[in-house]
């Protein structure tokens, strides 16, 4: 399952490129990509069983197995359960605490500092994942003639080079996606993947 999930990022973030307007939020692209994970994985692995009940293994909001240094328990952008299900730890509701065969955090428009965040709780030792992704993209226009009011600026001083994301890696477990769509073409259009191995642009195949 991780294999076709990091396929699906990789096609979604590459249809972000082409048609970068297609969702107005980062929810929306929350939303959108669980739709192409869930069709992307073959039906007989869609679902499972946890003591009688149904479960799909495609969560969206679910809950972190540990505060992760914050106030709180708080929620994975996308996950995937592992399959059979199996409990992370001894604690109660079960259903609550399942382990996870992968997670995936996305980000819009974000600073580095939200990046650095994602990053330090995916790779936490409560993270409580096996495969873990953040997903960060940028939609750039015109200064003053925004597209959206959803956009930065392309003369942003926010915006984080792929250099600075490998910085962030560095040897931690975690495979980071920047994809950049520029509309002024100051920022050179495409999408990078940035692991322990270093950074490789993805291209359409």
């Amino acid at each position: 399952m991780t294999t076709i999930l990091e396929h699906t990022i990789e096609a979604f973030c590459l249809r972000f490129l082409e048609e970068p307007y297609l969702c107005y939020t980062e929810h929306g692209i929350h939303a959108l990509f669980y739709q192409w994970l869930y069709d992307a994985l073959p039906v007989d692995q869609r679902h499972t069983n946890f003591r009688g009940h149904e479960v799909c293994v495609v969560q969206k909001e679910y809950p972190t197995a540990g505060s992760l240094d914050k106030p709180r328990r708080q929620h994975w952008d996308l996950s995937l359960i592992e399959t059979p299900p199996r409990r992370w730890a001894d604690k109660e509701p079960p259903y609550d605490y399942l382990r996870l065969a992968a997670i995936v955090e996305f980000g819009l428009n974000e600073a580095k500092s939200h990046l650095e965040d994602d990053i330090a709780r995916l790779t936490h030792d409560e993270a409580n994942v096996g495969k873990a992704f953040a997903v960060h993209l940028y939609r750039l226009s015109t200064p003053g003639k925004m597209f959206s009011s959803r956009d930065w600026s392309s003369e942003s001083k926010r915006i984080c080079s792929v250099q600075e994301v490998k910085e962030l890696v560095g040897d931690k477990n975690v495979t980071v996606y920047c994809g950049m769509w520029d509309a002024t073409g100051k920022h050179k259009k495409g999408l990078w993947r940035i692991d322990t191995l270093g950074v490789s642009q993805v291209v359409q195949h």
